[in-house]
């Protein structure tokens, strides 16, 4: 036993003596590439810091401006290629709160001198390998991260605005394969991405803790559409997506006339035949915040619609507040079967909160509270909360949900709804401000469906905060930002 032991003590000795840093500086008259990489005599190019590092290697990358760095090479499990901006991304020098003109593009540039900035990465067939602390803009393709038959691979911490390339390839950080896998993307800011913000393909993401605000369908530097202009799509299996901030992706910010269609979320399949297909089954989407976009989620199954396979099936929306959608909230489409809605708050939508199209079967719509949402935006008539097509209802089933007021349109069903709460006020906090946590007297609290238990083993609370549970209450920072 003793043997072992320092065997594995010598093993784990001599891969940390293998690791490495090195150090890349644009800005350093010293700089060159026949240097050896220290801190004193740095590598002027990030590519040039990539291909000289293995596994368990760190290349810190000094404030400068650097070009589209291809990522070829691997690490190792537990021994990453680590690429990273030697601090946190400064985001002082642009203006998060400004309003895009279409009619007068204009983007922000990057900031070299306090941050590490670059044209973006291209990922095909790497894996094992960490990008952290850049800040992306001016992309010359492809969106600021594209990812191509890529495993383990971690974006953390980076700052991606003003992206602009060419049409066609839109996008903030992008895929268009499935056969990436183990992918993390966590606590990026990304920032008028002109396409879609993050799009996700494959198998076992992890989408956490990013923030992404004023989409857009425009290049802002030139003001030419180039679509697709969603915060978050998704396709493949095995997703979760999780502790997200979208925000104010506006109608005002797109091309004009375009009629741009702004999903917080959004998946679907298509109809043709393999191998063009995309689907997505058994995703997770939880504790996400979104506020001021036009719809938070739309869905679609065309392939099983004209085909007859089940391609877009078992997504689960658990623990989210959507705020101030500008259109029907939550859309799920025509044979996106096996949906369930659990413990959300959907509030101040303008054309109500939830429909289901045609042969949408088996859903779950449970402890969930509906809040001020309207029929129509003009009228400001009040809607409630699921309007269903007959062919969805069989293995369906919608209870414990509290409404705010009581409402005759949809129509209520006699065998839906048996248990619901219908015109109490939820109390809460400040929802003014988009604070939905509850107060201590809240009807909400021990209201939810009896066969579910909340963390402590109690019976749940309605909505998605659980009263006494600071481990919910993590969208607070946001609330604050919103003030």
């Amino acid at each position: 036993m003793k043997k072992k032991f320092c065997l594995v003590f010598i093993l784990v000795s001599a891969l940390q003596v293998s690791a490495a840093t090195f150090y890349v500086n644009s800005a350093d008259p010293a700089a060159k590439e026949t240097n050896p990489g220290t801190k004193a005599l740095p590598w002027v190019s990030i590519q040039h810091g990539l291909d000289a590092a293995g596994p368990g290697d760190t290349v810190i990358v000094m404030p400068g401006n650097y070009e589209r760095v291809t990522v070829k090479k691997s690490g190792k499990p537990g021994q990453l290629i680590t690429l990273k901006g030697s601090s946190i991304p400064n985001l002082s020098h642009v203006d998060r709160n400004k309003q895009f003109d279409p009619l007068k593009p204009s983007a922000f540039p990057g900031n070299p001198v306090l941050n590490a900035v670059t044209k973006g990465f291209d990922i095909a067939g790497a894996g094992f390998v960490r990008i952290e602390n850049f800040e992306i803009t001016g992309v010359p393709k492809r969106g600021g991260v594209f990812l191509e038959k890529a495993e383990a691979i971690e974006i953390a911490g980076n700052f991606l605005h003003d992206l602009n390339p060419p049409a066609g390839q839109s996008g903030g950080i992008i895929s268009f394969s499935m056969e990436n896998k183990k992918i993390l993307l966590k606590d990026n800011t990304l920032f008028r991405c002109a396409g879609t913000s993050i799009n996700i393909m494959g198998l076992d993401w992890v989408v956490e803790g990013n923030e992404m605000s004023h989409g857009t369908n425009c290049n802002t530097k030139t003001g030419e559409n180039v679509g697709g202009e969603d915060a978050v799509r998704f396709f493949g299996t095995g997703h979760i997506i999780r502790h997200n901030y979208i925000h104010d992706f506006l109608d005002e910010e797109q091309y004009p006339k375009s009629g741009p269609h702004l999903d917080a979320f959004q998946t679907f399949s298509t109809w043709r035949a393999p191998p063009y297909v995309l689907f997505a089954s058994n995703i997770l989407v939880e504790n996400n915040y979104c506020d001021n976009i036009g719809q938070m989620f739309m869905c679609e199954d065309k392939h099983e619609s004209k085909l007859g396979e089940n391609m877009v099936q078992h997504i689960t929306f658990k623990g989210n507040i959507f705020r101030r959608a500008r259109a029907c909230a939550i859309q799920i489409r025509s044979n996106s079967d096996n949906f369930t809605f659990i413990n959300n708050v959907v509030a101040e939508s303008y054309y109500g909160p939830m429909t289901f199209g045609e042969s949408s079967h088996h859903a779950v719509v449970l402890n969930n509270i509906f809040y001020n949402n309207r029929r129509e935006k003009e009228k400001g008539e009040r809607s409630g909360a699921v309007f269903s097509e007959p062919t969805s209802l069989p293995g369906s089933v919608w209870d414990y949900n509290l409404h705010n007021y009581d409402f005759k349109y949809p129509p209520k069903s006699a065998v839906f709804d048996l248990h619901a709460i219908f015109g109490a006020d939820p109390k809460f906090v400040d929802p003014k401000n988009g604070d939905y946590r509850l107060q201590k007297d809240s009807p909400a609290i021990g209201a939810g469906d009896p066969s579910i238990t909340s963390p402590g083993g109690k019976r749940p609370d309605i909505g998605a905060v659980q009263y006494g549970h600071p481990e919910d209450e993590w969208f607070l920072k946001y609330v604050e930002k919103k003030e």
